[in-house]
């Protein structure tokens, strides 16, 4: 509904004066733009308006004269007024912007008047139109020209002409890779005599649109709204590729020969891929990764297809993966075959977590953990050995060896020495390098019950008893052992099972216990070392005693 019918239907009625915009919080324009067109656009008033008229200023005095002005506009949308055409100022009036004054009249409302705002009477260029040479792109075409004119045109004329040569244009293209990772990027020109422009590119990414606008180089032009750039479609090709390495297993850091052939599909069937670009990896690649992940070495195919490069591998356990590299004209993941060829690169590591002990019984037994805990040995488990030195060191044997558990743990156990060095042997394995833990010495001292005597020799079954003996250390020789305990044990006739009689029997200052105790009838009796933190456990002879 046009504004200026709504005032003929008004005509007679007499109008309030002019009065000044409202507050803040009630209705009026809340901002004004400059169409490409030289039309103006105000937003903030309701459609509901019954008049609405624009006034350009010749300047922001109180009293500055209007330039022009215009009540035929049309309600654009829920809250916002276009003139239906564009502004026309005196011939000869100066490009630049002036400021506004709005006179609307909502119904049951007077006429307000909002000053504010502007209106560009500038020269508008912009680009009219934009195409690509080309629908879509494959490897082997992948260069293409966006090709435009750009457009001016003079409010004070009010025709549009081709832009000024040499106007400056510059086009954001939006791309896409091989791992749907966007990104944008510009190329810019300048026009021709005749307002057109050609822009080359090469889409090694694909083309998903982009935008195309004029940069303003005098203040006196207005730039119009960026024209939109199409899409660029990507026609993939299919390849096939085999490989080999040089070598199995090799140390980090170390050199080794990837070779192998690659071919593309062509209408003639499958031929070498020549020129294209080959890359190894040390780990599987997976599509949803945003980029190549451990590569360790690259090249280009031959005429023929064959390829041939160096390749330095830091960390592999299960293969040198080959294809090519990551492309939209053959894609990622399960649209980039790739070949895998055997290669382990054992890595370093520590022990951690370790324990070892010796206990009375003379079994030693290490425990730890290959590396930091984020490795898996569940995949054919490393072995692993104790190894023991009795001569300080300079030579090692091998006690018992045992497979590493599926979160890379061992638990080693083996009957050891009264006093030794210890250690962890890893092998070579493809997973973990040639490795051997901190020797540990551990160590006890030996123990012995000797003399061993009862009296009487065939007491009275309910008897009193007296069994004396002595305990000896070895510190070198044999020799008392004061401050040790021992238990005293029973093992009745016929019967296969053992019963302590009497705990914590001690040793006097030079080695000897004596101990009192009921004779329980015929039956064997020994004495069992109490275990003391360093010293081996031992046992007596057993005394068969034949009751009376």
């Amino acid at each position: 509904m046009r504004a200026a019918t709504v005032f003929a239907l008004s005509a007679g009625v007499a109008l309030p004066a002019v009065v000044a915009a409202p507050a803040a919080y009630a209705t009026t324009v809340t901002s004004t733009a400059t169409l490409d067109d030289g039309r103006l656009t105000l937003t903030g008033l309701p459609s509901n308006a019954l008049w609405v008229k624009v006034s350009v200023l010749a300047s922001g005095a109180p009293d500055a004269p209007v330039l022009a002005e215009t009540d035929e506009l049309t309600a654009s949308a829920y809250n916002s007024w276009t003139t239906d055409a564009p502004l026309k100022l005196p011939e000869g009036t100066a490009f630049g912007d002036y400021p506004l004054a709005v006179d609307y009249r909502l119904p049951g409302g007077v006429v307000t008047r909002f000053t504010g705002g502007s209106y560009g009477y500038k020269l508008h260029t912009g680009v009219g139109s934009v195409a690509f040479d080309r629908k879509t792109t494959d490897y082997d075409h992948r260069d293409v020209v966006l090709s435009g004119r750009a457009t001016t045109w003079n409010p004070a004329t009010g025709e549009r002409m081709p832009a000024a040569p040499g106007t400056p244009v510059k086009v954001t293209l939006n791309l896409r890779n091989a791992f749907s990772t966007l990104r944008s990027t510009i190329v810019t020109g300048t026009t021709a005599a005749d307002g057109t422009f050609a822009l080359p590119f090469r889409a090694d990414d694909e083309i998903t649109g982009g935008s195309a606008v004029v940069q303003p180089s005098t203040p006196d032009v207005d730039p119009d709204d960026a024209r939109p750039v199409p899409a660029v479609g990507v026609e993939k090709l299919s390849y096939r590729i085999t490989s080999d390495a040089s070598k199995y297993r090799v140390n980090a850091g170390t050199d080794v020969v990837i070779s192998g052939r690659v071919e593309r599909l062509t209408d003639e069937g499958w031929r070498g891929f020549a020129g294209a670009p080959v890359v190894t990896t040390g780990t599987q690649p997976l599509s949803y990764d945003p980029a190549l992940r451990n590569e360790i070495g690259s090249g280009s195919a031959r005429e023929d297809g064959g390829f041939s490069y160096a390749a330095r591998a830091q960390y592999s356990t299960t293969g040198a993966y080959t294809g090519l590299r990551p492309s939209v004209y053959w894609g990622n993941g399960n649209d980039r075959p790739t070949d895998v060829a055997p290669l382990a690169v054992p890595q370093q590591f520590a022990y951690t977590s370790t324990t070892q002990s010796l206990d009375q019984f003379g079994q030693v037994i290490l425990r730890g953990l290959l590396g930091d805990g984020r490795r898996s040995c569940d995949t054919k488990p490393d072995w692993v050995a104790l190894q023991v030195s009795v001569d300080g060191g300079r030579t090692w044997r091998q006690m018992t060896s045992k497979p590493v558990s599926a979160s890379c743990w061992y638990d080693l156990r083996v009957q050891g020495y009264e006093n030794a060095l210890y250690r962890v042997y890893h092998p070579e394995t493809d997973r973990f390098v040639t490795s051997t833990s901190k020797p540990v010495r551990l160590s006890r001292i030996p123990t012995r019950i000797v003399n061993v005597t009862v009296n009487p020799s065939r007491p009275r079954t309910g008897a009193r008893m007296t069994v004396k003996g002595l305990v000896q250390q070895k510190t070198g020789v044999w020799k008392a052992m004061p401050g040790a305990r021992v238990t005293l044990y029973y093992k009745p006739k016929g019967d296969r099972n053992w019963y302590w009689v009497k705990k914590d029997i001690p040793t006097n200052s030079s080695g000897n216990f004596s101990v009192s105790t009921e004779n329980y009838g015929d039956g064997t009796w020994a004495l069992g070392w109490q275990e003391k933190s360093g010293y081996f456990y031992s046992e007596s002879r057993t005394i068969y005693v034949d009751a009376l």
